[in-house]
């Protein structure tokens, strides 16, 4: 009677070791399945920073490179319109010429700023939800770029636009005078335009160079963060793969000990027979 319920226990005691196996090998594939599953989130999500700040970058160096042109055509006009001075009507060809060059450069500059800054926005909104995405995952905390240096940079292009239409229909109707005297408050209107207009330039140069800046460090950053995090996923599998194995290790140990165990038995009621 003894030995049959030993017999019992032995046979549950190895199919229970069977049950751990079973679940420690599906344990070790689900730590896997899951650490392939965060991973492919993860960089999904970094992959919409990056493409997201390639866009910016692309965007603010266009820009970068037409502010750059436009506040060289902007202070090369002052000077023009310093040498030239009061004498309009000797020199209405020059500020004739300097119209056309304003409207025809400068002009669609600042369209094209606009046009080049619109996708960069966009992209902006989409590296931010993808931060925060990421920034869910422990250990991955980050802040996406901020809007208000690009919006205040499309206000002010904005605001020179206006400017230099003032500038451009000023120097049209200087252009266009019969008498070849130019007043005072003229003179100083288009100081003023031209100042103000490379003041305003050189704002909107540094707000896209402090954004350009800030998203090549988020790159830095994201890269970094990246690695780290899909290190730290095939750490976590590797180690539960680690512990899992050395269960199913334990469990075989014990299925051994357990089959002894009945070997033994079958032969004690062997013997008896004998």
């Amino acid at each position: 009677m003894m030995r049959g319920l030993e017999k019992i226990a032995r046979f549950a005691a190895i199919g229970l070791a069977g049950i751990f196996i079973a679940l420690s090998l599906g344990g070790i594939f689900g730590a896997w399945f899951v650490s392939r599953k965060a991973s492919d989130v993860a960089l999904r999500g970094f992959g919409v920073i990056e493409v997201g700040i390639g866009v910016v970058d692309a965007g603010v160096g266009r820009v970068d490179d037409l502010l750059g042109k436009s506040r060289t055509e902007v202070r090369q006009a002052a000077e023009t319109i310093a040498e030239v001075g009061g004498q309009t009507l000797a020199n209405s060809p020059v500020l004739t010429a300097l119209n056309e060059r304003l409207e025809t450069s400068l002009a669609p500059r600042m369209v094209q700023m606009q046009q080049a800054l619109a996708p960069v926005r966009d992209a902006l909104g989409k590296v931010s939800n993808a931060v925060t995405l990421v920034s869910s995952m422990p250990g991955t905390a980050e802040r996406a770029p901020r809007l208000a240096a690009l919006d205040d940079a499309l206000n002010r292009i904005e605001e020179m636009s206006a400017d230099a239409t003032q500038l451009r229909s000023t120097l049209r109707a200087l252009a266009g005078a019969q008498n070849g005297g130019v007043t005072p408050e003229t003179v100083a209107t288009l100081n003023k335009l031209t100042q103000r207009i490379d003041t305003r330039l050189g704002e909107v140069q540094t707000n896209v160079q402090a954004l350009r800046a800030e998203v090549k460090a988020l790159q830095e950053r994201v890269d970094k963060r990246k690695s780290r995090l899909l290190f730290v996923f095939n750490l976590a599998a590797f180690v539960a793969t680690l512990l899992l194995a050395w269960v199913v290790y334990t469990q075989f140990i014990m299925i051994q000990h357990h089959r002894g165990k009945l070997i033994l038995l079958r032969q004690g009621y062997g013997g008896q027979g004998s």
